[in-house]
């Protein structure tokens, strides 16, 4: 009669937070196994009411890519995929040491051939509230990049995925959305947290693959970017990097700015100012604007975020608007991609009519590699957009990783 009140509260939590049919059977099944579910109800919960993704007052000792705690769950949706939510120790944009949550899925399918490789996935944009972050989404049912195919493809191939929920989902703070430093530290650190988690079984030479897709693919960009001197110890063998924005201050911006996907607008004031609080953003906001920041951070994620469709800097912001801004502006350029070269070969890539992020953005990152003497892969997926583009292309990115792991000969599109 004590778990009595775990498995109510169990239900109470699939249903409110709307996971479906498969979420509620499995929610229900964990809830009546009994023992287990105090354990198991936990991943259910907001993550603004569990206390898994509150940092210990003091991080632990260590370097960067430390394991800071773990937890088994239920992967909706995944059929034969052990999942673990994880936190470990990463770094700002200032190199402060912060924690930063994840999630890590291991097929059961047995890997004989050496270690099983590890795909450090940097995951699209989610949005800016707690709830929002890929390790609750997944143990919910509702990660749209496990819904679109893209991390069960992966997990078919026998690798392993480490994903992290970027600096500020899930943990306090706001997330630093486009933030090229914080991104790609976080996606790093990701895939050492999970070479540490002894019950994952992935090695500390296992071959590592980054594998990212539109704020991934930015993200992506910036992990091989920074991982030589970052994360050194990392065998990393290459990166793919879809729909990446290269260009912050360029057409992207103006893309947004008053479009369809107007609520990215408020996404990335959010996120400057999380990594630049000088920037002071609360003193800028308009009165709707203070209002629609408020929002976001409660709850609203990215498909929720569209009914900011048509919101501009001029309704967000008093005047001037942000690219008029000088340290704005200066923010927007640091966080470009392509300004190092990646020490691993890439691919890069995206559809010819994406709506989101410009193809010339795509073409602007292959050519700032190429220039840096990287060897880079380019593919156009088509007359797709974004949605589209991204889900198309999975099998093209993990054929192309497949070679990388394989130790196939490198080519590249560089001229």
């Amino acid at each position: 009669m004590s778990r009595l009140p775990t498995r109510i509260a169990g239900f109470a939590i699939a249903i409110r937070h709307g996971i479906g049919r498969l979420g509620l059977v499995f929610a229900v099944l964990a809830a009546l196994l009994g023992g287990a579910t105090s354990a198991m109800a936990g991943p259910l919960q907001d993550p603004r009411e569990d206390a898994f993704y509150t940092p210990p007052e003091t991080l632990p000792d260590g370097p960067h890519g430390t394991l800071i705690r773990s937890r088994p769950f239920i992967p909706l949706g995944l059929l034969l995929v052990s999942g673990w939510q994880i936190m470990y120790t990463s770094s700002d944009v200032n190199g402060k040491a912060i924690a930063v949550t994840g999630t890590v899925l291991v097929p059961w399918t047995p890997w004989f051939a050496g270690h099983r490789p590890v795909i450090a996935w940097a995951p699209g944009t989610q949005g800016v509230a707690d709830n929002c972050a890929p390790s609750h989404q997944y143990a919910i049912g509702t990660e749209y990049e496990a819904i679109a195919g893209a991390t069960p493809l992966t997990l078919a191939r026998g690798w392993a995925i480490a994903m992290t929920d970027y600096q500020g989902l899930g943990t306090p703070g706001d997330h630093p959305w486009l933030v090229g430093k914080s991104e790609g530290q976080a996606v790093l650190d990701a895939a050492l947290a999970a070479q540490q988690l002894t019950a994952a079984k992935l090695s500390a030479d296992a071959p590592v693959g980054i594998v990212g897709y539109s704020q991934g693919g930015h993200a992506a960009a910036w992990a091989a970017q920074l991982q030589p001197g970052y994360a050194p110890t990392l065998k990393l063998k290459g990166v793919s990097a879809g729909a990446a924005p290269a260009r912050l201050d360029g057409k992207l911006y103006t893309q947004f700015n008053g479009g369809l996907f107007g609520g990215l607008v408020a996404y990335m004031a959010i996120g400057m100012n999380a990594a630049y609080p000088e920037l002071d953003l609360q003193s800028i906001l308009t009165s709707y604007g203070k209002h629609v920041v408020a929002d976001l951070r409660d709850k609203k994620c990215t498909v929720e975020a569209l009914v900011y469709a048509g919101l501009s800097d001029a309704i967000l912001v008093d005047p001037p608007g942000l690219l008029e801004r000088p340290a704005w502006k200066a923010r927007l350029v640091e966080n470009r991609t392509g300004t190092m070269a990646p020490a691993v070969p890439a691919l890069v890539y995206g559809g010819l009519l994406d709506e989101v992020v410009p193809h010339q953005d795509v073409k602007q990152l292959f050519a700032d590699w190429c220039a840096l003497g990287a060897k880079v892969d380019f593919r156009t997926v088509g007359i797709t957009e974004h949605a589209t583009g991204g889900v198309l292309s999975m099998p093209l990115v993990l054929d192309w990783m497949a070679h990388r792991f394989a130790g196939d000969k490198v080519s590249s599109d560089c001229p």
